[in-house]
């Protein structure tokens, strides 16, 4: 269809993670012309769990380069969850207890 725009997407993989929010470690800052980590910006992020993915909402706080020693991963952003399904929410928070479990 002439006009539509695909969504754009980018890998990365988690750096921190809480039931609030995530640090992400991406390769880049932005998306072709849009910032990432850009004022009033929300991302969708698929984020894949051993109980399967989830999918989140999330607003960025806050973004720091990488150092130059690892150069295939070069930013963190850390993001704010500002929305999630009731059975996402569910299976994030399980697994997070999980991980706390394991340091115990």
């Amino acid at each position: 269809m002439k006009g539509s725009r695909q969504p754009q997407s980018m890998e990365g993989d988690t750096h921190d993670i809480s039931t609030s929010g995530l640090a992400l470690r991406v390769p880049a800052i932005r998306i072709g012309e849009h910032y990432l980590a850009g004022e009033n910006r929300s991302l969708n992020i698929k984020l894949e769990l051993p109980v399967g993915p989830v999918e989140i909402k999330a607003a960025p706080v806050r973004y720091e380069r990488i150092d130059e020693d690892e150069p295939e991963i070069g930013y963190v952003i850390g993001v704010r969850i500002t929305e999630m399904s009731a059975t996402d929410r569910a299976r994030y928070e399980e697994y997070i207890a999980s991980l706390i479990k394991k340091q115990e």
